[in-house]
């Protein structure tokens, strides 16, 4: 009876209480894990910027495969614009090749019109009609006369400008003159206006007497001169 007296007043009062300090003890345990002394804290603080290049897992959605319609668009679209592309560098390049060519035969057309260059343009007439002739080569003498005579004309008039507008003016006139006289003697026409047409005058086809130049011969001159 005295034992369990002992027991149950002594032992088991004494067993809590050190129950509860040993809890009382191993809380004190976890809650200083959480603690540490001012000479343990780090000194430079964490790199957000490492966190934040951490590359991110995204989970691709499936997309689903594109149908025949979506095929021929897609490769109709890219040849498409493989040949654009093409053209353009073509278009630049044809663009650029004109520009120069243009700016040549200007300087050239500038050289041979210059008074001094009797030399180059004497060469240039006879290129002219030496290039007539090789394209009338495969015709008779008739047709290679007349294609060097035009060759070496319009190069002629290429070189000599002015000369060129004053005899081509002259031509016109003698060539109505002649045709107006053809004409008249083909339908049996009075003499009488046989007459007054070789009386054309070439004052309506000349220049003014200001622009004359001195190897002009053709054009009349004015009344003042005349008196």
């Amino acid at each position: 009876m005295f034992v369990g007296a002992v027991i149950r007043k002594g032992l088991i009062p004494a067993a809590a209480v050190v129950t509860e300090v040993k809890m009382q003890n191993s809380d004190q345990v976890e809650d200083n894990e959480f603690v540490c002394r001012p000479s343990e804290l780090p000194i430079y603080t964490p790199d957000l910027q490492s966190f934040a290049k951490q590359p991110k897992i995204v989970q691709k959605e499936e997309v689903p495969a594109p149908s025949f319609i979506q095929d021929s668009v897609k490769t109709m679209r890219r040849t498409l614009t493989k040949y654009k592309k093409e053209y353009e560098a073509y278009e630049v390049v044809a663009k650029r090749n004109l520009t120069e060519s243009k700016q040549n035969v200007e300087w050239l057309v500038d050289y041979l019109r210059q008074e001094d260059n009797t030399l180059p343009k004497a060469g240039a007439i006879g290129i002219g009609a030496l290039t007539g002739l090789i394209f009338g080569l495969r015709g008779g003498f008739f047709k290679r006369a007349i294609y060097a005579t035009t060759g070496a004309l319009a190069m002629g008039a290429v070189c000599y400008p002015k000369e060129a507008s004053e005899y081509s003016q002259f031509a016109t006139v003698e060539g109505k003159k002649m045709l107006t006289i053809a004409y008249n003697f083909a339908y049996g026409d009075d003499n009488a206006d046989v007459a007054n047409t070789s009386q054309v005058s070439l004052e309506n086809f000349c220049p003014p007497q200001d622009e004359i130049s001195p190897d002009n011969s053709y054009c009349p001159p004015s009344n003042n001169e005349q008196i």
